[in-house]
């Protein structure tokens, strides 16, 4: 009877091996290798069409420490991860908040914020350079009715990082409203209803239940925004390009450039592994410290 179920139980792993197979499979091809292939292109000097690889050592990496580019580059990929983290983050809790209250056309509205998420991210950005438009753009066009300056949004070195911050912070939006409905949605009403008991108001509840019990989910929505902050490509190439003059340029647009652009596909992979390593040193120390805000009543 044990040789029995020991068989059983090796061809239940064998079944669940073969189903998982072409998830594996896939996944490695075109995760897993091209990830090992950039970290060992990082050390060489790489010429693709001429199929050369001369080994470098550290030396690409020693050239990003001195690259002004690239400096700025990582500065402006950190501001626009801190607005988008904090603004998308605090605005999507807030309107679920809303939406998740006993509100007449909670659902039409939920559908609204949730549209942009699931627009493809290039068609949203070409309709939104026409709204920038310094001439002729809906927004501007407001602001002279309103009897405003005008603003040249994508066009000046001061503003064109903050109108990417606006579109991006519009269209995660509707995701993370999402997440923090379902996260609402799982607080029992006993919590609350208690607290109004003890008199408490909707902002004592607000900070003393529903902050600290949406813990577990605050620290996924923001983990999630910071990853897809920082690896920020499509509406920053549709908008702006990263100018002018480098003012909006990210990490990903300036690995793009010197790979499909300058042919240093070495130097890009070095600046891939970099970026790799700060999203999983941010990731980690988000999930490390986040562990001391959870609560259990």
């Amino acid at each position: 009877m044990t040789r029995f179920f020991t068989k059983v139980k090796k061809r239940r792993w064998h079944y669940a091996y073969l189903f998982v197979s072409p998830v594996l499979i896939f996944f490695g091809l075109f995760r897993v290798y091209p990830s090992i292939q950039t970290l060992i292109f990082s050390f060489f000097e790489v010429n693709i069409v001429a199929k050369k690889y001369e080994w470098i050592g550290l030396q690409n990496f020693v050239l990003l420490l001195q690259e002004s580019d690239f400096i700025r580059a990582i500065a402006n990929t950190f501001i626009y991860t801190f607005y988008i983290v904090v603004f998308s983050v605090f605005i999507g809790m807030v309107l679920a908040s809303m939406f998740t209250s006993k509100m007449k056309l909670a659902g039409l509205f939920k559908a609204v914020y949730f549209v942009p998420f699931i627009t493809a991210t290039v068609a949203a950005a070409v309709v939104w350079s026409f709204l920038y438009d310094p001439k002729f753009g809906l927004f501007n066009m407001i602001l002279k009715l309103l009897g405003l300056p005008i603003r040249h949004w994508l066009t000046s070195s001061k503003e064109a990082l903050g109108s990417i911050i606006i579109f991006s912070i519009w269209k995660y939006l509707g995701y993370n409203m999402v997440i923090f409905i379902a996260g609402l949605q799982n607080i029992p009403d006993a919590f609350y209803e208690a607290a109004t008991i003890d008199g408490a108001g909707p902002l004592t509840k607000f900070f003393r239940i529903t902050v600290p019990l949406l813990a577990p989910t605050i620290v996924f929505v923001v983990i999630y925004n910071t990853i897809l902050a920082l690896k920020v490509f499509d509406q920053v190439f549709v908008l702006t390009a990263g100018g002018p003059a480098g003012s909006s340029t990210v990490v990903v647009l300036e690995l793009y450039e010197m790979a499909f652009l300058h042919y240093r596909f070495g130097y890009a992979a070095s600046m891939a592994f970099v970026l790799f390593m700060f999203i999983m040193i941010i990731t980690v120390l988000q999930y490390t410290f986040s562990r001391r805000w959870e609560v259990t009543y």
